[in-house]
């Protein structure tokens, strides 16, 4: 019989490795930490200590240290909570003897502790709330005390030596050596030598039963060990090295830049500022283990059966106290006298909507000229010019094309008098030209390429002399013109292969730029998995170049979901970091400075929270944080930031019949204005340079001597969530699945000046102006009557106060905001 050891990598700066996972199968195998199998759905076989038992929903097991088990699932699909902590939690001479098939009723509250601990750990872990750390390793504490005292047995010399095998017995023997004299020098001769063995003969049992070559499970443990050395002690990185047994400080670095890409000093310096060296490293995963098959499976529900182990009042104290808790502060100093930097607002050039023919609507005007008159966007981009309902395009009984651009006038005009330009999308294909009929969203969008090219540029080459015409090229070379909509989700927006839309986007580019070289053209509006997931930008870029096809601008879409990286496994997560949008601009960028076109504009024609419209969480105050969060993170990366949409009259798919149905809409269908559309409304307040910005906030200056200071709490979604259990979130709670932060204290100090301010502070928090939290205060009415929807109107949007600073007063003041919270002074010179 073969076995597997398994070399278990703890999280972050805890013994431990927590983690929700399905079993499909799992061999033999065993590993140092004790294991605590907790089955939260369905059931599983595992065979341990000679002995097979059947788990089914809230049964635990727990595995000793070094004991050899597998895993199988039964019939039934499962989710499993798993733990995995250092033996050196429990006395060595004792062992574990827990299997909740053996409770009784007597026994019951005594295994429910464990539950009990494992929810609070779960929660801990996936709410990242302050003090988490503490928390998380007092109950790991408590519950090795727990095992030690309600379930260890003392292991007689008999029992300690009750292996499987003897080759079992040597490799522990060997596993133990290593652990108690990983700072001495060892090599694969004296181990060989110590246990009798040729040096041939020990390098190939010890690859075969441990899966890697002895000197890296002897490296592994080393750095292992360093890494407890750097967040535990104050040791010298060198002091380090040699106690763990390095040969050199060089070797040392080497070894721990290759297994955790950054180097242990730079490890250190983020453990100090809090922040986690890999943004990738999660304290709750959905994942594989190196020695199981994993698959995917729906997890929603799943963490119920645990949670409900929760007493109470822990729960609810812990989120009526989130909320008032300080978690952070901040300092700003002010000098009114800086000159700033100047900027440009990016995320205030583009707006954008569903598809041309909801342009059309009344309701859809009557939000869209309140936005302009509000935030005044320059131009506007959406779908559909082409589509069967603007009826553009139609053919003769003979094939002679019909082009009818009255309701595309109808439209621009409509624009162009509300002092917005369009960014014009050319999609979709009208079904009298496509080859094919598979269309996309409700109101079916025909994906597939012409069926005959030159058709296709002839439509183009009339509905641009048509615009020249009507509006003048003054006009229209302030307009641009993207060819299609993220061509490389094959199938999906384009029913052609990547060198059709190559081709395609040469000819019409060519088309376009033949009329008037003034004329901007670029594209594709490329999905961002294309972007993280294989070379299609530069592929792209290069048949660009090659044939000589216009390309002024690059369009390309973000939004939260994880884009499934080819070059790893399967992932679990579905959800990515906050930094994930500044860090696609930078793989972007990085991306086309290696092409012939490094420099070209680039533009983020789509970007939301969610990729679905219909996400609860889009109409929450969280919104508004959001919004701020990344206008500010990509200032200066790029030339538009376009928010996808601006309302709610949307229909790419069935619209549904609540009110707040978490569309993508910075307004509701009613015109209720979401925080979103407020985030943007504050956004606008800013000055026009830049006098200071950090974490959390942004001060600018403006015209005659105005001072502006943008605060926000941002708090993102908790690891729960972000790895796909949404059974915390439901029409009327919104706000359980995010992690708990606590309100932040910003610190301003203004220096002493000559004259007085007018100050005026702008709050947006859950109780101050958000739509979603007062439809909730109002009862959450599901078919409001018109006087609900004008006292929500009213009640929506910042809170306002007024204050007036004379010029012998120094404004000193420490303003709190909390999660999700927005706060914004204006200081306007009084004279």
């Amino acid at each position: 019989m073969s076995y597997l050891y398994e070399f278990i990598e703890y999280q972050e700066d805890l013994p431990i490795r927590l983690f929700v996972n399905s079993v499909a199968y799992v061999p033999f195998h065993w590993h140092k930490e004790v294991e605590i199998i907790y089955v939260l759905q369905g059931a599983i076989t595992i065979h341990v200590d000679q002995r097979n038992y059947e788990l089914k929903q809230d049964d635990i097991i727990v595995v000793n240290s070094m004991s050899v088990h597998q895993i199988d699932r039964t019939n039934q699909d499962n989710v499993l909570l798993t733990l995995q902590f250092s033996p050196d939690l429990l006395d060595e001479q004792r062992a574990v003897s827990c299997n909740s098939l053996y409770q009784t009723p007597e026994s019951q509250d005594i295994y429910d502790s464990i539950r009990r601990y494992l929810a609070q750990m779960a929660r801990e872990a996936s709410k990242k709330t302050q003090g988490s750390r503490n928390y998380s390793l007092g109950l790991l504490h408590m519950l090795a005390g727990h095992l030690m005292r309600y379930f260890s047995i003392q292991l007689t010399e008999e029992k300690q030596n009750n292996v499987n095998d003897y080759d079992y017995q040597r490799l522990n023997r060997v596993l133990q050596f290593i652990d108690h004299n990983y700072s001495q020098k060892i090599t694969l001769q004296s181990i060989a030598d110590q246990e009798h063995l040729s040096l041939h003969y020990f390098s190939h049992f010890f690859s075969d039963k441990i899966g890697i070559p002895f000197q890296k499970y002897l490296t592994s443990v080393r750095l292992e060990k360093a890494v407890n050395a750097l967040m535990d002690t104050n040791h010298s990185v060198t002091q380090i090295a040699l106690d763990c047994g390095f040969a050199n400080v060089k070797l040392f670095n080497k070894y721990f830049k290759e297994k955790y890409d950054t180097t242990p000093g730079a490890f250190r310096e983020a453990l100090t500022a809090a922040k986690p060296v890999d943004p990738d490293r999660k304290p709750l995963t959905y994942e594989e283990s190196t020695s199981a098959d994993y698959y995917e499976v729906d997890t929603i529900q799943a963490m119920e059966s645990l949670y409900r182990y929760l007493e109470p009042s822990q729960a609810s104290a812990v989120l009526s106290s989130a909320s008032s808790v300080l978690y952070d502060e901040v300092e700003i100093l002010i000098d009114e006298k800086a000159a700033g930097t100047p900027y440009t607002k990016h995320w205030s050039w583009l707006t954008t909507a569903g598809r041309a023919a909801e342009g059309l609507r009344a309701d859809w005007q009557a939000q869209f000229l309140e936005l302009q008159r509000r935030l005044g966007f320059s131009h506007i981009r959406f779908h559909g010019i082409f589509n069967d309902e603007m009826m553009v395009y139609a053919e003769t009984a003979d094939g002679e094309p019909i082009y009818n651009w009255a309701y595309v006038d109808k439209l621009y005009d409509f624009l162009l008098q509300a002092g917005i330009r369009p960014f014009v999308a050319l999609s979709f294909m009208p079904s009298a030209l496509a080859r094919s009929k598979e269309t996309i969203f409700w109101w079916r969008g025909h994906i597939a390429p012409p069926r005959d090219q030159n058709k296709w540029n002839a439509l183009v080459r009339e509905f641009i002399r048509h615009c020249l015409n009507r509006y003048g090229l003054e006009e229209v070379s302030s307009w641009y013109f993207e060819v299609w909509n993220e061509p490389d989700l094959s199938g999906v927006c384009w029913a052609g292969s990547k060198q059709e839309y190559f081709q395609f986007y040469a000819e019409t580019a060519k088309t376009i730029k033949s009329i008037s070289p003034r004329l901007r053209v670029g594209g594709p509006a490329m999905g961002y998995g294309s972007l993280w997931n294989d070379n299609w930008t530069e592929e792209f870029i290069a048949f660009c170049s090659d044939r000589q096809a216009p390309l002024d601008f690059f369009s390309f879409h973000v939004y939260s979901e994880y884009p499934s990286l080819k070059e790893e496994q399967p992932r679990l997560t579905t959800l990515m970091p906050p930094t994930f949008y500044l860090d696609s601009v930078i793989r972007l960028r990085s991306k086309l400075a290696a092409t012939a076109l490094p420099d070209l504009e680039l533009h983020m024609t789509e970007w939301n929270f969610s990729l679905y419209d219909r996400n609860l969480i889009h109409d929450t105050m969280f919104m508004g944080a959001f919004v701020v969060h990344h206008a500010l993170q990509t200032l200066g990366t790029l030339e538009s930031l376009a928010y996808w949409s601006f309302t709610d009259v949307f229909e790419e798919s069935q619209v549904p019949s609540s009110m707040l149905y978490g569309g993508f809409g910075l307004m509701n269908r009613n015109g209720l204005k979401k925080p979103s559309y407020y985030a943007f409304e504050l956004l606008a307040k800013l000055g026009d340079r830049i006098v200071s910005q950090g974490d959390g906030y942004i001060v600018t200056s403006g015209q005659n001597g105005s001072l502006q200071i943008l605060m926000y709490n941002y708090a993102h979604v908790d690891q729960l969530f972000a790895s796909g259990d949404w059974s915390g979130l439901t029409e009327l709670s919104r706000y359980t699945i995010f992690e708990e932060k606590g309100n932040r204290a910003y610190h301003i100090k203004l220096n002493e000046r000559e004259h007085g301010y007018k100050v005026t502070r702008y709050r947006l928090d859950r109780e101050h102006g958000s739509v979603f939290d007062e439809w909730i205060r109002l009862g959450a009415p599901a078919y409001p009557t018109e006087e609900e929807l004008q006292f929500l109107q009213h009640r929506s949007g910042p809170q306002m106060q007024i204050e007036w600073l004379a010029a012998a007063e120094r404004l000193e003041h420490t303003y709190i905001v909390p999660p999700h919270g927005i706060l914004l002074l204006t200081l306007q010179p009084q004279y």
